[in-house]
């Protein structure tokens, strides 16, 4: 793995545990187990570490949706499966991305500066799930992601705190789409 991901990947370990509070060159270098002063080298200041971090969580947010080579079906279905598989990795496997992702949620609403970068990355994400709802049969694609996306956010939220035992994430997601009312692609 990369110097770069991997100490990326440290500091979201950190902050899922700690917070940002516990966000240090330091601490990332000793989670990382790379020499001292690694991070500070590769991310100057605080403000950059949280910049890199914020990205990194994006780019596993994605792949946590699409999995690496995964192809995703243009469809109502496809869209239960897409956000389904999100849910049930944002709840288990990457947990700590999950974590990570509230943590700079909340200072982000804290932070007109990191709201901005925050929002140039999701704005990518959003970008991408917006056609591929709109494909799959959505008669107002950006209400409908919107609603979506608002929804497993929620569930994934509300889950993390109050587990359901033998949650089906993705019969909720596709009774949540067959309630807005899509068009047969």
């Amino acid at each position: 793995m990369d110097t770069d991901l991997r100490l990326l990947d440290a500091a979201v370990e950190i902050i899922a545990a700690l917070g940002l509070e516990g966000l240090t060159h330091d601490a990332v270098d000793t989670t990382a187990r790379v020499p001292a002063g690694t991070t500070l080298e590769t991310f100057p200041t605080h403000r950059a570490l949280v910049e890199g971090v914020t990205q990194r969580c994006i780019d596993r947010e994605l792949e946590m949706a699409s999995g690496p080579g995964t192809d995703i079906v243009a469809s109502p279905d496809g869209i239960a499966d897409l956000f389904g598989h999100f849910v049930g990795r944002a709840l288990g496997e990457d947990r700590s991305v999950t974590l990570a992702r509230y943590v700079l949620h909340a200072e982000a609403a804290r932070t007109p500066s990191l709201r901005a970068f925050y929002a140039v990355g999701a704005d990518t994400v959003d970008t991408w799930a917006v056609d591929l709802v709109r494909r799959a049969g959505s008669r107002q694609p950006e209400r409908d992601f919107g609603i979506l996306a608002n929804y497993a956010t929620g569930l994934v939220f509300h889950e993390l705190a109050l587990p359901t035992p033998d949650l089906d994430a993705r019969s909720r997601v596709r009774s949540l789409v067959d309630a807005l009312g899509w068009a047969t692609p």
